[in-house]
C-alpha cells in the first residue's frame, strides 16, 4: 500500500510539469505540464562565468518558430491517472489571443488532484502565461497553488537576457514570506511557450530539441527526440500521432544538471495534423506509469 500511495502522490505532483508538455502544458503542476519534479530542493542560482560554460548551454535549440506556430483558440481538458486505472487529477488549459496589436497568446490553466490521490495529497492550482505570437517566447508567467494549508505563488518575468522570479509562500496563521532571484539566460521558456515552440517545429524523425523551461522559480533542461509517426490509441479511438521521448533535469546553481533516477522514461504524443494538439504524456516510474490524457477539446472561435 505504501508503494501505491507513493506512486499516486508522485502522479499528482507530476501534474505540475506535465502541463508544460500537455500543453504548452505539452503539458498539472501541464502533467502544469513528473517530468521535471519528483524533488523540490531549493538551490541558489550561481552566476555564469565564461570558464564554466557547460556543453548543454551551447546545445539549446534556437531555431526560429516553424510552420506550425499558429493555433486556433481552444480549450483542452486532461485527466491524470496511474497506469490509466487509478484517477489522480484533472486540469484544463484554455488558449486565446489577447487582441492587441503586439499579438499575444494568453493561456489560462487550472487543475486539482482527485479521488484517492486527493486524500493523500490535496492540491489545486491556477496559472496564466502570456506568450509573444511572433517569437513564441514567454513574456510573463504566474502560478498560484495550494497544498494542504500552504499557498505558494510564483511570478516570472522573462527579459531578453534574464528571467526574474518572485516566490511568495504563506501557511495558515503565519505571515507571507517572499523571495526574489534571477537566472541569466537569453532563451528561456515557461511551460506554455515551451509547448508552443515544440509543436511549431518540423518534428521529423530523429530531430532533437533542447529547451530551458522554468515552471516555478527554478530552470530545468528539457531534451526531446522525435521517435516518429505512428497510430496512437486512446480509449478505443485511433489517432495519427507524432511520438517524442523526453528527459528532464534540474539546472543546479553551478549549471550542472541533476537528473531524476525515479523517472525511467517519458513519452509524449501529439496529433499529426496542422494543430499538433498534445494527446497523451506517459512517465514511467518503478511501479508503473503516470499518464495525462486528453479527454475533451473545444474550439473557442
Amino acid at each position: 500500500m505504501y508503494r501505491l500511495n507513493s506512486a499516486l502522490f508522485n502522479a499528482t505532483f507530476a501534474s505540475r510539469l506535465t502541463t508544460a508538455f500537455a500543453f504548452g502544458p505539452l503539458t498539472m503542476k501541464v502533467c502544469l505540464f513528473s517530468l521535471f519534479l519528483f524533488l523540490l530542493a531549493v538551490t541558489p542560482m550561481g552566476s555564469l562565468r565564461a570558464q564554466d560554460t557547460p556543453k548543454w548551454l551551447k546545445d539549446v535549440t534556437r531555431l526560429p518558430p516553424g510552420g506550425h506556430a499558429d493555433l486556433r483558440p481552444v480549450k483542452l481538458d486532461y485527466t491524470l491517472s496511474w497506469n490509466n486505472r487509478v484517477n489522480a487529477g484533472k486540469f484544463e488549459v484554455a488558449i486565446m489571443r489577447d487582441g492587441s496589436s503586439e499579438g499575444k497568446f494568453v493561456g489560462d490553466a487550472s487543475g486539482k488532484s482527485t479521488g484517492f490521490a486527493r486524500l493523500v495529497w490535496p492540491y489545486d492550482f491556477k496559472a496564466r502565461s502570456i506568450v509573444s505570437e511572433n517569437s513564441l517566447r514567454p513574456l510573463t508567467f504566474q502560478l498560484s497553488e495550494r497544498e494542504r494549508n500552504e499557498v505558494n505563488s510564483y511570478d516570472i518575468i522573462f527579459g531578453n537576457n534574464e528571467q526574474q522570479f518572485r516566490t511568495t509562500s504563506k501557511k495558515e496563521n503565519t505571515e507571507a514570506v517572499s523571495q526574489s532571484r534571477s537566472f541569466k539566460f537569453d532563451y528561456g521558456h515557461d511551460v506554455l511557450s515551451s509547448a508552443f515552440y515544440l509543436r511549431s517545429l518540423e518534428l521529423k524523425k530523429g530531430q532533437k530539441v533542447s529547451m530551458v523551461v522554468t515552471p516555478f522559480n527554478k530552470p530545468y533542461l528539457a531534451n526531446f527526440v522525435v521517435v516518429g509517426r505512428e497510430v496512437h490509441k486512446m480509449k478505443g479511438t485511433k489517432y495519427s500521432a507524432i511520438k517524442l521521448d523526453a528527459d528532464v533535469g534540474k539546472i543546479n546553481g553551478d549549471l550542472s544538471i541533476k537528473n531524476y533516477e525515479k523517472i525511467k522514461k517519458t513519452s509524449l504524443w501529439v496529433s499529426d495534423d496542422r494543430y499538433r494538439i498534445p494527446l497523451e504524456l506517459q512517465t514511467y516510474i518503478s511501479v508503473g506509469y503516470i499518464s495525462a490524457r486528453l479527454i475533451e477539446m473545444d474550439w473557442l472561435d
